[in-house]
């Protein structure tokens, strides 16, 4: 009670919920002013009330409350004060904790009550005169009331092996209604914050900020304590606590790097630390800033991949670092423009590359943003000769025909890349000579002095590249097309193995071979004799040399003397045939032969010489024929490339003569 102005105020107090209500009975007043103190800290200003009690929340946060209430009606200054301690004791689960208040009185009869008040009222223990009752039980190990003698007004029991239903309000009375009147002890139990769960925007694009949060709460009793109770954190990445972070808040500077990063935290309540939250990592959202290649090509000098033309480029996986993963895909580009090239998973396989493909393209592709990266080729091949001869392109053709001492110019064209080595060169025998050289896809030769009989042969044009090793060649039959004429470089022979018969082998220059028809004899008097000639043969496979092969034999006295061999009346040469007995009268001149002729026909031996004759003709024409179509491919085979590569060091072949006119011949003589 309080007295102001000579009369009595009743006060009370009543706490709930961490609220205390003041009240004061008054029938004379019905306006007052109020003004509080926490602690030491008061209102700014008095508060007008028009009720008998005034309600002053979260006491908890403060060890005494102090109100002054003021009655209008006075002029006087005095006024009524009132103060309210706030008793609270802590304690941690599973201790122990001493509670004590003092009472006002203690019944001489009946029983005093204490109670405990959170989210029930109920009654814990009964005191009396004579001792304690815990409710129905008599003993107990969770309470033990300590006060002695059990009538003191000095309230003081234990409370044991805490738990966080025990935290609340506990005030002891004679009725229920003591449960919530000022006075008691507020019971703290204290306990670690919930298991933090981290909450934020985890999926985010890179460069830009986000926030994580630590969402914990307290689980220490009584709530209307513990509400206004901070928890601190504490943050973690991969492990390792962050420094200087204990809000519950932290915000970052998303980069690429953080993608590795897992972050945790705890929240920490009155040195109480939480169990750590499931670690959380960053979805980044990135697209790509490089595209790479595996394997990775390898590049020549001008930063291009070389390929042969026909061969594969692939596999050849090109990838991204994106999130999520880039859309890639390849083209390839030619002269026409871009195509789609046959990819899956990021992986090319291109087949059969041709030399029109000059670049291979990866592209990238990631929401709206897009890279591409390109590998330059270098497809290299080679194709086969083109031939032209006087002008004219002749590569499909197996021979072509030019007359003797007409203008002859061959020229080889052979399309590659790199350029190849272009060689121009005539085989014969089996063996290659070297016409011309060149390192820009053209090789050319001339004959400078015309075509000369000699000159027909296989021309073989031939291209290669030093750094491939592509080869190609292809071959020309080149026929000079020369009118007979005799063989200077061969030797006119006779055979003598035959009784009474020579034969005569005259070496001819011609092509086409010379016709059988054409070949007259003209005896001593220039008029046609009966000496003929039997047949015309190939020599050594050389298409323009021939063998004139006559059998001379059974002349008369009067037929003896020059004999002179023409084609088309035109001349050859001429033989000189005289009896034998003449040839002993002395020398003759250097190409006279002495030759014995019978006076009758051989008979049998005659004709089966001629039939042996005719016969081989027969076969090496025919033999000479066939080679003659195989050159062709003989010459692409292995061996012709052996030939080439054999021939890179013999000098090219530029001593040509023109073939001078017919001489006037000496007489050949035999002697009969």
């Amino acid at each position: 009670m309080n007295l102001i102005q000579g009369q009595i105020l009743r006060t009370s107090t009543v706490f709930i919920s961490g609220n205390v209500i003041f009240k004061w009975t008054s029938s004379n007043y019905s306006l007052y002013d109020v003004v509080v103190y926490r602690d030491r800290t008061s209102d700014s200003s008095w508060t007008s009330v028009s009720d008998t009690q005034y309600t002053v929340k979260d006491v908890m946060l403060y060890d005494f409350i102090k109100i002054y209430v003021y009655m209008r009606a006075f002029t006087s200054s005095e006024y009524n004060v009132m103060t309210y301690n706030v008793s609270k004791v802590k304690a941690r689960i599973g201790e122990s904790a001493i509670m004590r208040w003092t009472a006002s009185s203690f019944p001489s009869l009946g029983q005093y009550h204490i109670y405990h008040t959170y989210k029930e009222n109920r009654t814990i223990l009964s005191i009396s005169s004579s001792g304690v009752n815990y409710g129905e039980d008599t003993q107990t190990t969770k309470y033990a009331y300590t006060s002695r003698p059990f009538d003191s007004t000095n309230i003081v029991f234990e409370i044991r092996d805490i738990t966080l239903e025990d935290a609340g309000y506990y005030n002891g009375g004679m009725s229920a209604d003591a449960a919530w009147a000022g006075g008691g002890v507020v019971l703290i139990v204290s306990a670690k914050p919930v298991k933090p769960e981290i909450k934020g925007n985890l999926t985010t694009l890179v460069d830009t900020y986000l926030k994580l949060t630590c969402i914990s709460k307290s689980t220490s009793t009584p709530d209307y304590y513990y509400k206004f109770r901070a928890l601190s954190y504490t943050w973690y990445i991969n492990d390792t606590r962050i420094k200087g972070e204990f809000q519950e808040t932290i915000r970052l500077n998303v980069t690429k790097g953080h993608r590795y990063n897992r972050y945790s935290c705890t929240a920490t309540e009155e040195d109480l630390e939480s169990d750590r939250s499931n670690a959380v990592q960053i979805n980044l959202l990135y697209g790509p800033e490089q595209l790479t290649f595996a394997p990775k090509p390898t590049f020549d000098k001008g930063y291009k991949f070389t390929v042969k033309e026909g061969d594969e480029v692939g596999p050849i996986f090109c990838s991204a670092d994106c999130n999520p993963p880039c859309n890639v895909t390849w083209k390839y580009k030619e002269s026409n423009g871009l195509k789609d090239a046959l990819s899956e998973n990021g992986i090319i396989l291109l087949q059969s590359i041709n030399r029109n493909v000059t670049q291979i393209i990866c592209l990238c592709r990631w929401k709206t943003e897009s890279m591409e990266k390109d590998i330059a080729l270098d497809v290299q091949y080679i194709d086969d000769p083109i031939i032209n001869v006087n002008g004219e392109w002749v590569s499909d053709r197996i021979s072509v025909d030019i007359q003797e001492r007409k203008p002859l110019h061959l020229s080889c064209f052979v399309n590659g890349n790199p350029t190849p080595s272009v060689r121009l060169g005539k085989s014969q025998n089996g063996r290659m000579t070297i016409l011309s050289e060149a390192m820009d896809h053209w090789s050319n030769y001339s004959f400078s002095t015309g075509a000369k009989c000699f000159d027909t042969s296989t021309y073989v044009c031939y291209g290669k590249s030093q750094s491939t090793n592509l080869k190609t060649n292809k071959s020309i039959g080149v026929n000079i097309l020369c009118d007979p004429r005799l063989d200077k470089e061969t030797q006119l022979k006779t055979l003598t193995e035959l009784v009474k018969a020579r034969v005569l082998i005259i070496p001819v220059i011609a092509y086409p071979p010379p016709d059988l028809s054409k070949l007259v004899w003209l005896g001593p008097n220039n008029l046609p004799s009966n000496i003929t000639a039997n047949a015309v043969i190939q020599s050594n496979d050389i298409i323009y040399k021939h063998r004139v092969i006559t059998i001379v034999s059974g002349l008369e006295d009067e037929h003896y003397g020059e004999y002179k061999l023409l084609y088309d009346r035109k001349f050859l040469t001429s033989v000189i045939i005289r009896k034998e007995e003449d040839a002993e009268d002395g020398p003759l001149r250097a190409n006279i032969v002495d030759v014995a002729v019978p006076s009758t026909l051989l008979g049998i031996t005659w004709i089966l010489l001629i039939i042996y004759v005719v016969f081989q003709k027969w076969r090496r024409n025919l033999k000479t024929t066939h080679q003659h179509d195989e050159k062709v491919k003989q010459l692409e085979t292995p061996s012709m490339e052996q030939h080439y590569d054999d021939l890179q060091d013999i000098d090219v072949e530029r001593n040509y003569s023109h073939l001078d006119c017919l001489d006037q011949e000496t007489p050949y003589e035999e002697t009969l």
